[in-house]
């Protein structure tokens, strides 16, 4: 009998838990009994239900608000960078704006004031230069340089165009075959030092490293390697350098400023007192010098008519706020675009190795692929390497990492860079050299691959990436739109009108 009883407690027990976790799920069980008004929940942990396999429903939840929940919401990340510097977009994931300044950053987030833009076209990487690396700099008194490769049929010229008119400035245009500016690379506000002269303080030089930007010889021989398309060997440099010798003695002694042309006349009739001090006769120096002779004459009649055969035009100058050299109308192929890139960047580093207070300056270079390519990389390289000390932001905009050869100094000059905006790459090989390039986390280049218009992975320093939203205002969007001609409304007539 107490067997039994002990039974039935048993089964009754079992079917009022069943009943407890079916109103607590809220589908009651066939089979179970449920009263109005029975407690569903027990106060102390039931060890006899817990035996049998159930678990004691949870209490009922409470009425509460928004303002109350507010503290659910304490999981989100702080903001993805500091309040100091300039508003870039915001971040994707939390909302946060996105705020970053090379500048206000160095020594403390990152190292490298360089930064390095790599997309596909369209994606936003021209709207983030010229907003976030120019407008937004310029807030700040500080110098821009920008070299404007994209040409805008219907701006006659190149993209920076409406932006540089909205704050009269006048762009400085390029054309081979004359009828634009004419930069002379002999010009010592260039470069005011031979790469072979100790002229700067103790342990600068040559010798010293990078320590100085690239120097006449240096730039000459750039040059002169373009023409040839291959280095120089030991007799023909050794011929071009006693040549620019010659040609600044001549400068002097006729009270100007000497060009490549009076290069090419001391390459083709080296006079005896250049030839003795080699320890050569005439012949022997004229024979070395005669195939970078005949390419120098090929190119400044050529290639670079009109570019840099003579002296620098007067309206070339680096010391206002905005200055935007406009290379859209010199060929995609050949070597205008280089050398004239690098004799701007050139010229850029040595202007602001002279100068005595220190004015943070920005250098954007559009399609930058073409300073990293031949003999004008190793004076690119030389130049960034002085961003820190010569308070310069290099910044740099690629299409593909596939754009830059293995071997070229740009791979470590890119890599040094201490910021990087990865937009949309459309082909996995690409996303995945960002990815090893920029030491990203592993799987980022499925994320390159999707990354909407105008979203970029942000890279500052060692920190992890963040997508960033980049945002413009309407100023902004009108002044930086590149789509005109393709959204043109324009419309003709169906037959042709009479003459």
């Amino acid at each position: 009998m107490a067997r039994a009883e002990k039974a039935r407690k048993r089964a009754e027990a079992v079917r009022w838990a069943a009943g407890e976790r079916a109103r607590h799920s809220g589908r009651p069980q066939l089979g179970v009994e449920t009263e109005p008004g029975t407690k569903w929940f027990h106060h102390r942990p039931w060890k006899f239900a817990s035996q049998l396999g159930f678990y004691d429903p949870a209490a009922p939840g409470i009425l509460t608000s928004t303002r109350q929940m507010e503290f659910s919401d304490m999981a989100v990340a702080a903001p993805p960078t500091s309040h100091k510097g300039l508003i870039f977009g915001i971040d994707a994931d939390s909302g946060w704006f996105l705020i970053h300044d090379v500048f206000e950053g160095y020594g403390e987030t990152l190292e490298s004031p360089n930064v390095v833009y790599i997309g596909d076209l369209g994606q936003g990487k021209s709207s983030a230069m010229k907003t976030w690396g120019v407008l937004r700099q310029l807030i700040l008194g500080r110098r821009i340089v920008v070299i404007d490769k994209k040409y805008q049929i219907d701006r006659r010229g190149g993209e920076y165009t409406p932006l540089a008119q909205a704050l009269d400035v006048a762009p400085i245009r390029f054309r081979i075959g004359g009828g634009g500016a004419r930069i002379n690379l002999l010009d010592p506000r260039i470069a005011t030092r031979l790469d072979e002269d100790l002229d700067g303080p103790p342990g600068e030089g040559d010798g010293a490293g990078f320590e100085t930007p690239a120097g006449q010889s240096m730039l000459l021989r750039a040059v002169t390697e373009e023409a040839l398309g291959r280095k120089l060997t030991p007799r023909e440099g050794k011929a071009l350098r006693m040549a620019h010798r010659q040609a600044l003695e001549t400068g002097r002694h006729e009270g100007r400023v000497a060009d490549i042309r009076d290069v090419l006349a001391a390459l083709y009739r080296p006079d005896v007192g250049t030839a003795g001090a080699a320890g050569l006769t005439r012949e022997e120096l004229k024979e070395w010098g005669r195939d970078p002779a005949f390419e120098l004459e090929r190119m400044i009649e050529d290639d670079l008519a009109g570019l840099i055969d003579g002296p620098t035009s007067d309206e070339i100058q680096l010391n206002a706020g905005l200055t935007v050299f406009d290379v859209s109308l010199l060929p995609e192929e050949g070597p205008a675009l280089p050398i004239v890139m690098t004799i701007v960047s050139t010229w850029l580093a040595n202007t602001l190795y002279r100068q005595a207070d220190p004015v943070p300056t920005t250098l954007l270079i559009e399609e930058a692929w073409h300073t990293v390519q031949g003999s004008v990389a190793t004076v690119t390289r030389r130049n960034t390497k002085l961003s820190r000390a010569l308070s310069l932001s290099c910044q740099f905009a690629f299409h593909h990492i596939s754009d830059i050869p293995a071997d070229s100094p740009a791979i470590a000059m890119i890599k040094e860079c201490g910021t990087a905006l990865v937009y949309k790459q459309s082909k996995s090989d690409d996303a995945k050299a960002c990815e090893r390039l920029f030491s990203l986390p592993l799987g980022s280049a499925a994320e390159i691959t999707a990354l909407p218009k105008a979203h970029c992975l942000f890279k500052i320093g060692s920190a992890d990436p963040v997508v960033a939203i980049h945002l413009r205002s309407r100023l902004e969007a009108e002044l930086t739109n590149t789509d005109r001609a393709m959204k043109s409304r324009a419309t003709t007539h169906l037959t042709e009108g009479p003459a």
